[in-house]
């Protein structure tokens, strides 16, 4: 997979939970001077540990500021989207706007990034490119289908 595919979902995770102010994240998307001259590998394998063992803190701060944009409980958004809605489709079911939504995860992310540049985690240059990758993620993002789920199948025992 190419950095640049990974950096968008890195982007907004890590700036929705602030793992950009963990030094163990900004070590991760701003390489030392010797990481930078070896292949890219090693940093999309760096943002890939990092999106891995950070998956259930993002899908829990998304839930947060979402259902708090649309307006319903958390447990409820979660239902919809487990039973294959969009975030756009409950916010629509619920009276409010998509952009609303999309603007509320913005504008939480814009937030972590200036706390990271104001904790010298992040340089300007650095926050004013996630910031412009960032909507167009977050948007996506809000649109998105995820699969329905259904209760596991216990496995039938012949005896």
């Amino acid at each position: 997979m190419s950095l640049k595919r990974l950096i968008a979902p890195a982007v907004l995770c890590a700036a929705l939970l602030g793992g950009l102010a963990n030094a163990d994240m900004a070590g991760a998307a701003t390489p030392t001077p010797s990481a930078a001259t070896a292949n890219s590998h090693s940093t999309s394998h760096q943002l890939g540990k990092w999106l891995s063992a950070h998956r259930l803190q993002i899908r829990r701060a998304v839930l947060a500021i979402s259902s708090k944009a649309i307006g319903i409980s958390r447990q409820e958004l979660a239902d919809d989207l487990r039973s294959g809605q969009s975030l756009a489709d409950v916010a629509g079911a619920h009276g409010a706007t998509t952009q609303s939504v999309v603007t509320a995860l913005v504008k939480a992310a814009d937030a972590r990034v200036d706390n990271a540049v104001t904790h010298h985690k992040l340089t300007a240059t650095q926050a004013t490119k996630i910031k412009t990758k960032l909507n167009p993620f977050v948007v996506k993002l809000v649109s998105h289908h995820f699969q329905k789920r259904t209760a596991p199948v216990a496995p039938s025992s012949k005896t």
